[in-house]
């Protein structure tokens, strides 16, 4: 309590002396802003805004430090007032830049900002197209970071970058469709910065009651610790169990997890589950409506053929908003309902899921790609083989491990055999050759020993 204390009162202290609330378009350098070396554009993997800074774009020492911060200053308030005090995701956009446009001090600026004075405002820090030569900036980065915010730094590249940023934003340097220009576009004024006044927000004189809650997250990726209370916060929809983690379990020859949502509120609510991987699970039913007091139990299935090894990377996003009573509860309606309305839209509930197996499936050599279940060929080991259970397919994991070693120890000794067999045939070969040499060196001796006896006599 005494260091949340003080890193508040700091954070107080800060935003006062640096003038925070008073940065805008009027006092920031333009000309820096207009160059496009840092910009908002598209979503992350987890419908976050994407913050792009291209390092190529900016040659350390050709700018003004303070001025470069301020920038980025600017562009931290305005985003997080656009997203309503939602996550945002930095991505340091390497391409074709090398030792000179990497300004160490700006770097640890903007770390150090993040963590300190933003610490629930970051989703994910990324470091795309890293050079090889600048492997220690990605390092030094690592360092700044908090233990449990290390998580949340990725090196990605053209081929993992699908895995943190949604396919319709990546642009077309990243692979992607989008050929975004930078162009800049004032901030709109709906998003300045209002008045907060004795828990209340001031609009051009009109006062709205909101909940401090709305404006701290109750949960930071920064900071992986989470709320087991299940008590009822206000504004809260869903009550989701499990909370934070879908643990898979062996249930015939799939691998199933479930997850039990409930409305707490008074009024029916239309639920979405959305996931990083559509391609890996199948999840029934992925939508719905819920009346008050209601709930619904989600089955979510690995597919058939699917390598569990990145399991525990995946995840999986649970949303809800309120229905009113004139809407349609109908399918239809349902999709397209959800399809018009954007993730970050301040009536949505969003509570979002991690995966993991338990102890008795987290086998290593199922971490080695081994499938947890069935093979390719049908099921070689029935009921009838005595195993059974989550004990009886860590015997069985072990059984075919013993096999395995079985059969290559036995191709070594087949090898070695073939090799011995061959050796004898070789010296045998030899032994026969040498045999009819020496043969013939004797009679030819012996014949010269007896010419040579005849003539003497």
């Amino acid at each position: 309590m005494k260091e949340s204390l003080k890193q508040l009162w700091e954070t107080c202290i800060w935003r006062k002396t640096a003038n925070i609330n008073e940065i805008c378009e009027e006092n920031i350098r333009m000309d820096y802003l207009h160059e496009g070396m840092m910009f908002p554009r598209g979503k992350d993997i987890d419908g976050k805004t994407l913050f792009i800074y291209r390092s190529r774009l900016y040659t350390r020492g050709s700018r003004n430090l303070d001025d470069m911060k301020r920038l980025f200053l600017y562009w931290l308030e305005r985003l997080i007032r656009e997203a309503r005090d939602d996550y945002i995701t930095f991505m340091f956009e390497l391409t074709n830049a090398g030792v000179s446009n990497v300004d160490m001090d700006y770097t640890r600026y903007i770390i150090t900002t993040l963590k300190n004075y933003y610490p629930y405002s970051l989703n994910y820090i990324l470091v795309y197209d890293l050079p090889w030569i600048l492997n220690a900036t990605f390092h030094i980065i690592k360092k700044l970071l908090p233990a449990k915010a290390v998580d949340r730094l990725k090196n990605i590249n053209n081929k993992s970058i699908r895995e943190y940023i949604e396919e319709d934003s990546l642009l077309t340097p990243w692979g992607g469709s989008d050929d975004y220009v930078f162009e800049f576009i004032p901030e709109k004024k709906q998003f300045q910065l209002p008045l907060i006044n004795n828990n209340s927000i001031v609009h051009n004189n009109n006062v709205k009651k909101v909940h401090f809650a709305i404006l701290s997250p109750p949960e930071s990726p920064m900071n992986e610790t989470s709320n087991s209370n299940f008590e009822n916060v206000e504004g809260e929809m869903l009550r989701i169990i499990p909370q934070t983690t879908i643990v898979f379990t062996k249930s015939g020859t799939e691998l199933l997890g479930n997850v039990e949502i409930a409305n707490i509120d008074t009024k029916a609510v239309t639920y979405k589950i959305k996931t990083t991987a559509p391609e890996k699970f199948r999840v029934r039913p992925s939508t719905g409506v819920l009346s008050p007091g209601g709930s619904v139990t989600i089955n979510v299935v690995l597919q058939q053929g699917q390598q569990i090894n990145t399991l525990s990377r995946e995840k999986f996003l649970v949303m809800c908003m309120g229905l009113s009573g004139e809407l349609s509860t109908n399918t239809h309606d349902l999709a397209e309902l959800w399809k018009n309305t954007s993730a970050n839209s301040a009536s949505v509930e969003q509570h979002r899921l991690k995966c993991s197996l338990p102890a008795s499936l987290d086998d290593g050599s199922m971490r080695n790609g081994m499938p947890p279940y069935g093979n390719a060929g049908g099921d070689m080991y029935g009921a009838g083989a005595g195993f059974s259970g989550n004990g009886g397919d860590k015997q069985f994991l072990h059984f075919q491990q013993a096999v395995t070693q079985l059969r290559d120890s036995t191709q070594r000794l087949e090898s070695q055999v073939k090799f011995n067999q061959t050796l004898q045939w070789i010296s045998l070969a030899l032994f026969l050759v040498l045999s009819v040499a020496i043969v013939y060196i004797l009679k030819v001796e012996i014949k010269n020993s007896a010419s040579q006896f005849c003539l003497k006599h």
